[in-house]
């Protein structure tokens, strides 16, 4: 009955070539040409991009990186470029890093009880599981609140959920001051109760990620857009929803109208719906699945509808969260989102005519409720330790298991 919860599956294929077209090799003209488009285009496509931003600020931004330009390496100017965008304050209009910068073989994620490295390449596996104690000397918290400029969020939950897209790219880290002048990555981590330094450097060239847990990760779903499990011992219904869209072969409609005829030949007395690192797409898709279930007088009960969110639930999985919160008896359990309740979403995404750097930017207001907290909150809050982790414990699956068993209501 557990279900692996992993955000790192697409790090196994990644390949890191660098630009095709070096950077290096810009003019401060060409640049001066970039900065300008990207001025001209994320003001007249953002319906309102100083909600979140002071303008004189924002315009300041981009005057000192024109000054600065000829005393910039090209790195520092794309940092800086993704500094500007990140400043408008909103989780989908961003330069997220491109997947040709140099990248340090280590990926991290923050926990209850610190942030580890979770997966390395296999050079650097002596690191896998660690946790970070200090970053270039600095105290983890404040190596992660100098990282903040350059990242796109809408929450602090969104931001660890992101930070590390961020933190194993050498350009930035080194633009940042944090990693050192040969680019280096300078770490103290705690392994097996010691403290141990480690100087990562970066790779060009693709290479594997390695994970290790107790149990071997589940890879049965990988790709998949919904699927569901069912727990007979338990009568438990899983219905993951792990992306907001249709798949080829397999339209949404269709599974949705088997999944509920499953519900009707087989005992169901707890149905969970996973929005757990579902990152958005469109929010219609489950349109069909919400409206079934409010006029199901068997599931759409307390008690018996769960739904489970985290970090990773975005943009219109969030909006499909409302709106089972509010037409639906369900309970939702796990972390709070890392997308916000009322959010700007819709993305156009554009390059930048000289250096190819994509931005993404938003074009849509969502106001779909009344709830202006920074994130959508669960009812029962369920934050995993990286002991949860390792042992491959789903709490907030656990939670739901649990939830009426003493007596809750």
């Amino acid at each position: 009955m557990k279900r692996v919860l992993s955000v790192f599956f697409l790090l196994l294929s990644l390949a890191l070539p660098i630009f095709a077209q070096g950077l290096e090799d810009l003019s401060a003209e060409e640049w001066r040409q970039d900065i300008r488009f990207l001025e001209e285009k994320l003001l007249s496509t953002h319906p309102n991009p100083f909600f979140n931003a002071d303008e004189g600020t924002f315009r300041d931004l981009l005057k000192s990186l024109e000054h600065d330009l000829e005393d910039l390496s090209s790195s520092e100017i794309y940092t800086r470029l993704t500094e500007i965008v990140a400043s408008i304050g909103d989780g989908h209009t961003a330069i997220y890093p491109d997947s040709r910068l140099a990248v340090y073989p280590i990926y991290t994620y923050w926990f209850a009880d610190g942030l580890y490295v979770v997966a390395t390449s296999e050079s650097e596996q002596y690191l896998l599981n660690c946790r970070v104690v200090e970053i270039a000397g600095m105290e983890v918290e404040y190596a992660l609140e100098r990282l903040k400029k350059v990242v796109s969020y809408d929450n602090e939950w969104g931001f660890l959920h992101s930070h590390s897209d961020y933190l194993n790219k050498e350009e930035i880290m080194k633009s940042l001051g944090i990693a050192d002048m040969d680019g280096d990555l300078l770490l103290k981590v705690e392994k097996e109760g010691e403290i141990i330094e480690a100087s990562v450097k970066s790779q060009h060239e693709g290479f594997h990620w390695i994970q290790k847990r107790v149990s071997e990760i589940d890879r049965t779903y990988q790709g998949r857009k919904y699927w569901y499990q069912y727990y007979p011992d338990s009568k438990t219904l899983h219905f993951h929803y792990a992306s907001c869209g249709s798949e080829k072969g397999n339209p949404f409609i269709l599974f949705n109208w088997k999944m509920f005829l499953f519900t009707w030949t087989n005992p169901v007395d707890k149905f969970v719906l996973d929005l757990r690192g579902n990152g958005g797409g469109s929010s219609v898709v489950l349109e069909p699945f919400i409206l079934r279930m409010m006029i199901d007088w068997r599931l759409n009960r307390t008690g018996k509808l769960f739904v489970l969110i985290d970090r990773g639930t975005f943009s219109s999985a969030v909006l499909n969260a409302i709106s089972m919160r509010k037409r639906t008896n369900a309970i939702f359990v796990g972390e709070p989102t890392g997308g916000s309740p009322r959010h700007y979403g819709e993305v156009e995404r554009f390059q930048l005519p000289n250096s190819g750097i994509s931005v993404s930017c938003s074009t849509t207001y969502w106001k779909t409720t009344s709830d202006r907290s920074e994130a959508f909150m669960p009812d029962i809050l369920v934050v995993r330790s990286f002991q949860d982790y390792y042992e491959m414990r789903d709490l907030a699956f656990e939670a739901v298991m649990a939830y009426g068993s003493e007596g809750e209501e």
